[in-house]
Formats: structure tokens, C-alpha cells, sequence
């Protein structure tokens, strides 16, 4: 059973990812000077509008300028991520957090490109990280929970993705995938996992066949 968390699905995402830019005004001690701070702002424009260059050509000017800049790092890794080139994503990404252990955002990031890869030990070390230093990022958890249920820890999938939509009533694919989970139980909880999947469809999840075949199958009797 396919959970939206697979690599087409992020990559497709049209709102995926943007909280998550590391905007100067978010941390104090990360204080650049005019010219950094505009570009940083000129590529936070861009990124969002999904200008991929244009936010690769602000980004990079930040890196010409300080070469360790966080900020730069971080958004110039996010945007080869999301333009289809997460090497290059990885290895910028993985020196922000080699100058700063603290920086969720990276974290995450990394935590989906080792997603992508169906590199399941990565992703899961990545994504407890981005948990640990930012607990209540629904996001985060929904991924994390992705991640476990894909090894087989299926408690453990469904205790991170009800957190998910705790911190996020409205994060529609985090109902989504606490659905697939109930129904990966044995015997599947049918019951629990209508009341998310309805919710998921209610914001706006397309219907699935399978699982809604899944949910109308009457429980076989001992």
C-alpha cells in the first residue's frame, strides 16, 4: 500500500517544505549584513514561487560572499532538493549541520532525500534528529512515522502520526498515512482507520480505491 510520503509525491508538492526555509529573521544570532539579507529574502521569494534558479542564483551569491553561511546552505541545499538534484542537496545540507547540529530544517531535508533513496537506517537517524531539535514540527513527525511503519514498527508509526495530527489537525496527509497504519494492523483497526481516511478526503486527499475496498470488506468473523 502506497503512504504520501513516497519520492514522486514529495518531489510534486507544491507547499511541502516552504515553513521550513531558514528566514533571517527566525534566529537572532544568525545576524548577516544588508547585502546577505537581501539576497537570503530575494531566494526566499523565488523558493516559494518555485523559481528554482532564481533562488539557486540568490543563494549562491550568499555563498560567494560567506562561504558558511547557514541560511544560504541550508535554503541552497532545500532548492537542489526540490529541483531534482539532491546530491548536491545532501552535500550542502550536511555541512550546515556539521557548523550547527541545532538547524531542524536540514534535518529534515536530509531525512527526505534518504527517503527518496529507500535508505530507510538514514532517514530514520536524520528525521529523529529534525524530532529532537524541533518536537513539534507535524511534519516532521508525519515522516518519521512514515519511516518506521516502512521497517515494521507499526506502533511506533502510528504513536509518531497521531502526534502529527495533533500538532496539526488539518494535515491532511498525515491522516492519510495514520489510515494505511490502522489498516496494517492484525487484525486491521477498520474503524479507526475510516474516521482518518474520511478526514484526509474532507481536506482534500484524492479517494483511494484500494484503501476504501480495504474499509468496505466486512471483518471475517472467528
Amino acid at each position: 500500500m502506497i503512504h504520501r510520503a513516497t519520492a514522486h509525491w514529495l518531489l510534486a508538492a507544491s507547499v511541502l517544505g516552504l515553513t521550513h526555509v531558514v528566514h533571517a529573521a527566525e534566529k537572532e544570532d544568525l545576524v548577516v549584513p544588508a547585502i546577505l539579507t537581501e539576497a537570503i529574502a530575494e531566494g526566499n521569494v523565488a523558493f516559494e514561487r518555485k523559481e528554482y534558479q532564481t533562488a539557486r542564483n540568490a543563494y549562491n551569491r550568499v555563498l560567494k560572499l560567506e562561504p558558511e553561511n547557514l541560511m544560504g546552505l541550508v535554503n541552497l541545499g532545500m532548492v537542489e532538493f526540490y529541483s531534482g538534484h539532491p546530491d548536491k542537496g545532501e552535500e550542502l545540507l550536511k555541512k550546515a549541520v556539521r557548523l550547527r547540529l541545532e538547524l531542524a530544517p536540514a534535518w529534515l531535508t536530509l531525512g527526505m532525500i534518504y527517503m527518496d533513496r529507500n535508505e530507510p537506517d538514514a532517514a530514520l537517524a536524520a528525521l529523529t534528529q529534525a524530532m529532537f531539535q524541533d518536537p513539534l514540527n507535524a511534519r516532521t513527525r508525519n515522516f518519521l512515522g512514515v519511516v518506521m511503519g516502512r521497517r515494521g514498527w507499526i506502533d511506533a508509526a502510528q504513536n509518531e502520526l497521531r502526534r502529527a495530527v495533533e500538532l496539526n489537525p488539518t494535515y491532511a496527509d498525515a491522516h492519510y498515512n495514520l489510515a494505511v497504519f490502522y489498516l496494517e494492523e492484525k487484525p486491521p483497526a477498520i474503524e479507526l482507520a475510516r474516521r482518518h481516511y474520511q478526514k484526509a478526503v474532507e481536506l482534500g486527499v484524492e479517494k483511494d480505491s484500494r484503501i476504501e475496498n480495504l474499509l468496505s470488506t466486512p471483518s471475517k468473523k472467528p
